[in-house]
């Protein structure tokens, strides 16, 4: 048996992969050293944190805009800019479930959201900063970790 999460070959009464942690049963071992992944437990974490990631950012607006509010107008820009990323995030979550194409070439570059992370800094305060870190190490990390699995998806469309 191998792991589906990192491909590491595991004992056959593996409860866990010891490699990677990851819980081993059913659908997510594979019974041969094919690295092919389930999809739908690729896509499935990915969309769940993604729509984490807009509930991240919608929080944080609405915190900055109560900021803007009560402390400095600017806030209530970087707010609202956060606010709408939020519902783009959760939105593409659920169509991520049902046209998963393009995945690595919308989560490779990292000039966007390095420049979030850089107005949320300067103009939203430190909280601002909580999301991008977020994106960097749950998102963006996870797409580039699975990006031969992610960018087979493309090469089944066409």
């Amino acid at each position: 048996m191998y792991c589906s999460k990192c491909g590491k070959h595991l004992p056959d009464d593996a409860v866990f992969c010891v490699a990677c942690g990851c819980a081993v049963g059913g659908q997510n071992v594979q019974k041969n050293n094919n690295q092919s992944f389930d999809s739908s437990i690729e896509l499935n974490t990915l969309s769940q944190r993604l729509n984490t990631n807009g509930i991240i950012w919608l929080v944080i607006g609405v915190l900055q805009i109560l900021g803007g509010l009560f402390v400095n107008w600017f806030l209530l820009i970087v707010g609202v800019l956060n606010i709408v990323s939020s519902f783009q995030d959760m939105k593409n979550s659920k169509r991520l479930l049902e046209k998963p194409n393009g995945i690595v070439a919308k989560f490779e570059p990292i000039t966007g959201p390095v420049i979030t992370l850089i107005y949320n800094l300067v103009i939203g305060g430190v909280i601002g900063v909580v999301g991008s870190i977020y994106y960097f190490v749950a998102i963006r990390n996870y797409v580039m970790e699975n990006k031969q699995f992610f960018a087979s998806l493309d090469a089944e469309d066409k």
